[in-house]
């Protein structure tokens, strides 16, 4: 009996340290998760900041913010900081409608008429309100002071421009592309779809919200989901002459990684603000296209949904591809002329027997007097 009860005893107490241990270690962490701001890094103290104002612009996603600021008190800090600030922001852009949509258009502070293409077709105001969409657009700064006058005016007029301050340049295209992920995932994240485009693409609203809402995309779910024309085994340009030409010392290899056609690309809002968290542990790479939708998605950890058959981005040819676009698989359109964007959109808006009261209508010209 007394070595049984022995036995016993040792059991009971191995139970009672090891439930001694499991409270000291307890405590431990609750102190090391509840760490006060002033112990954390810098650059995280300035997310968490950033992340606190988000819930006065009605930030949706609130929890998932927060959880891309506590991964990053295991990373090291930003390799990519993108220190720029928004010098023209609407802020209460989404947070007053709640959209279902929203589309962020890259365009550039001289680019006056090609915004307003997008404002009097498929960002019209009737159709934005059809589908509870909203359109801005994304741009630095320039040094022409003319200009940024102009983009003033607009924007005082408008209100749908979003501005930061970095040098607004070819070179510069990725911080653009950092900035529109910004902001979306700042103050319009409470969204269905995120739709990125630049300010010369045509897009069929309508067949592009019918498509979305099929059931083949709804198939693919509401997180982790991006979707585009897809380029596989692009080749890295090496003639130096070149505006795209890209050093060895830059990109070593000949040919890049699959990627998205930066002309319009649609995701699930998740994808935004994942994809900027990631921008800041990535380092700087001035090709904008494959930064964002090649080494972003990369590091996120998704794949890309193919919309090839979607894109028209040959601009010499859209306006023939489009008439013979007998199937209507065409959503996105490169056009170079203007006028082709407004005779395009007419004849889209008439196949849909809709009034588009605050669209543009495009009237040929009776006569043509010019020497020129």
């Amino acid at each position: 009996m007394f070595p049984r009860v022995t036995l016993l005893y040792r059991l009971l107490a191995v139970c009672v340290s090891v439930t001694i241990i499991m409270i000291l270690l307890q405590s431990v962490d609750d102190r090391i998760n509840h760490k006060p701001l002033t112990y954390l890094p810098a650059y995280v103290k300035h997310s968490m900041r950033e992340i606190d104002s988000y819930g006065d612009q009605g930030i949706g996603n609130y929890s998932n913010a927060t959880a891309q600021v506590t991964s990053l008190t295991t990373m090291h800090p930003p390799v990519n900081p993108h220190n720029f600030n928004f010098v023209v922001n609407p802020t209460t852009f989404c947070s007053s409608t709640r959209p279902e949509y929203v589309v962020y258009v890259h365009s550039a502070p001289k680019n006056h008429k090609k915004r307003q293409m997008v404002r009097q077709t498929w960002g019209a105001k009737s159709v934005c309100n059809k589908y509870n969409m909203r359109v801005v657009f994304i741009m630095g700064l320039v040094s022409d002071q003319k200009v940024m006058n102009t983009v003033k005016l607009e924007s005082n007029t408008y209100g749908d421009l979003v501005i930061e301050d970095f040098d607004d340049s070819y070179r510069n295209l990725t911080y653009k592309a950092i900035a529109g992920l910004k902001w979306v995932s700042k103050y319009c994240s409470d969204v269905k779809y995120v739709i990125k485009s630049d300010d010369d693409i045509l897009i069929d609203m309508h067949a592009l919200m019918d498509q979305l809402n099929s059931t083949e995309v709804k198939s693919y779910g509401t997180r982790n989901v991006i979707m585009c024309n897809q380029w596989l085994r692009m080749k890295v340009i090496r003639d130096k002459s070149s505006k795209w030409y890209i050093s060895k010392e830059e990109f070593p290899d000949d040919f890049f990684p699959p990627y998205c056609s930066g002309s319009v690309f649609i995701m699930t809002s998740d994808v935004v603000q994942r994809m900027y968290w990631a921008s800041l542990q990535t380092k700087f790479f001035w090709v904008d296209d494959f930064y964002i939708t090649g080494l972003l998605v990369k590091r996120i950890g998704i794949e890309h949904k193919r919309l090839n058959e979607n894109y028209m981005l040959n601009a010499r040819a859209a306006m023939e591809k489009f008439n013979g676009d007998v199937k209507h698989e065409l959503r996105f359109f490169h056009v170079r002329k203007l006028v082709d964007v407004y005779k395009m959109w007419n004849t889209l808006e008439k196949n849909q027997n809709t009034s588009c009261s605050d669209c543009y209508t495009w009237t040929p010209p009776k006569f043509v007097n010019s020497t020129s």
